[in-house]
């Protein structure tokens, strides 16, 4: 799923789609060195993609290329995005990894529901 920001999310990156899709369904298709998003059968981002050596997690994620998509946003932006030019907005973005839960206990004891039935 797209978020708000037109953003998917994969192995803690954020990853630029299409604003105009948010909230909507996305594929993420991964290859060996790309990734790539897409909603409807139409490419939306494609990014290059570098893995941890021996392992699957992702290093780096960079050169991204934006497609031209159909759907028009209902919002016009106040300028350009390329005026801001490569390096002006950034399209992935690594996020930090899940914080670990600590297993919940119950603050007080429940009392029983019905008492043991006495043995006559």
């Amino acid at each position: 799923m797209l978020d708000s920001l037109g953003c998917a999310r994969f192995r803690h990156w954020r990853l630029y789609g299409e604003e105009a899709l948010a909230g909507r369904e996305a594929a993420l298709w991964l290859a060996a060195e790309s990734l790539t998003l897409e909603h409807g059968g139409e490419l939306l981002s494609s990014y290059v993609i570098k893995f941890v050596t021996g392992s699957e997690k992702l290093r780096a994620v960079g050169r991204p290329r934006l497609f031209d998509t159909s759907p028009l946003s209902p919002q016009p932006k106040l300028f350009s995005l390329d005026s801001l030019g490569e390096a002006g907005w950034l399209k992935a973005m690594r996020l930090r990894g899940y914080a670990p839960r600590s297993p919940r206990r119950p603050q007080i004891l429940q009392q029983t529901l019905f008492p043991y039935p006495e043995v006559l």
